[in-house]
């Protein structure tokens, strides 16, 4: 037998002693699944204790996720190596992948396998909770989450930030002209080109229909026409040739709660409509 096939066997004759160590790890992972922040880590955790706990030479899961496809985790998080193809791994089908293989203890570690695809299942579900599955963007909630968190900054430390909300200008009209299909691949165009023309720490997200917000970390309004225009840079390129109208709202100059911000902002969106599009209303505060 080859030394990736080798296996754990009993000699001739030996009778089976039951080993407690996999019922044991499999209690304490279904515990700290339970309270674990992250399905990844999870994953991670249960090889590494996989191999500490045999002495094993390395440990693989390979899950099949309904969403996510194939997946293949190694302990250590080690990458491959170079004479290896991870697709050996996968041929070996969905389940954990020992070296040697633990044969007495296969249904405990197949119960730790399921273990690991509701971890990753987790992962996946919350992702898709706080984000817009058209855009890739965060969705309100997930938006809303990094919103309270910079409020909470900008209070203690005086760190301003604005909150800028972006209406696409005649989107109903593109949707009339183009279809709800179009309609769609011109959001996802926006999302993209906020996603890449934002800087590092920017934030942006898909709040409604044809609405969208952007957290910035700037000083004062004075910032936001330099930032919308690199934006409107990168949407010039797309086919769908869609302009915005913002409104900006600053904390805490104008406010420090989540509703006041989006009140404000909201107002001056509503002004800018009015004043005529392609418009960003500002608050008056004034760095």
């Amino acid at each position: 037998m080859t030394e990736t096939e080798e296996e754990w066997v009993r000699e001739p004759g030996e009778e089976s002693v039951p080993d407690t160590r996999a019922r044991s790890l499999l209690t304490d992972l279904v515990n700290e699944l339970s309270a674990s922040p992250s399905g990844v880590a999870f994953i991670a955790s249960c090889l590494d204790r996989l191999v500490a706990t045999w002495d094993l030479k390395e440990a693989h899961v390979v899950l099949n996720d309904a969403v996510l496809g194939l997946q293949l985790f190694n302990a250590g998080r080690r990458p491959f190596e170079l004479d290896r193809l991870p697709s050996g791994v996968l041929n070996r089908g969905t389940g954990i992948h020992t070296e040697p293989t633990l044969v007495d203890e296969a249904d405990d570690i197949d119960a730790i396998a399921r273990l690991c695809e509701v971890a990753l299942r987790l992962d996946r579900l919350h992702y898709e909770s706080l984000h817009d599955p058209l855009t890739g963007l965060y969705n309100r909630r997930g938006f809303d989450d990094h919103l309270g968190a910079s409020i909470s900054r900008s209070v203690r430390y005086g760190w301003s930030f604005g909150l800028v909300l972006l209406d696409l200008d005649g989107f109903k009209a593109i949707n009339d002209r183009i279809g709800h299909q179009g309609g769609d691949a011109a959001l996802r165009q926006v999302g993209e080109d906020l996603r890449h023309g934002l800087r590092a720490g920017d934030i942006a997200a898909r709040v409604g229909g044809d609405e969208f917000a952007l957290l910035l970390h700037i000083d004062g309004p004075s910032s936001i026409e330099a930032i919308l225009d690199r934006l409107h840079g990168h949407q010039a390129g797309s086919a769908s040739d869609i302009t915005w109208t913002a409104g900006l709202a600053m904390c805490p100059d104008e406010a420090s709660s989540v509703d006041d911000l989006y009140r404000f902002a909201d107002q001056r969106l509503y002004e800018a409509k009015h004043a005529g599009k392609k418009r960003t209303a500002e608050t008056t505060a004034r760095s």
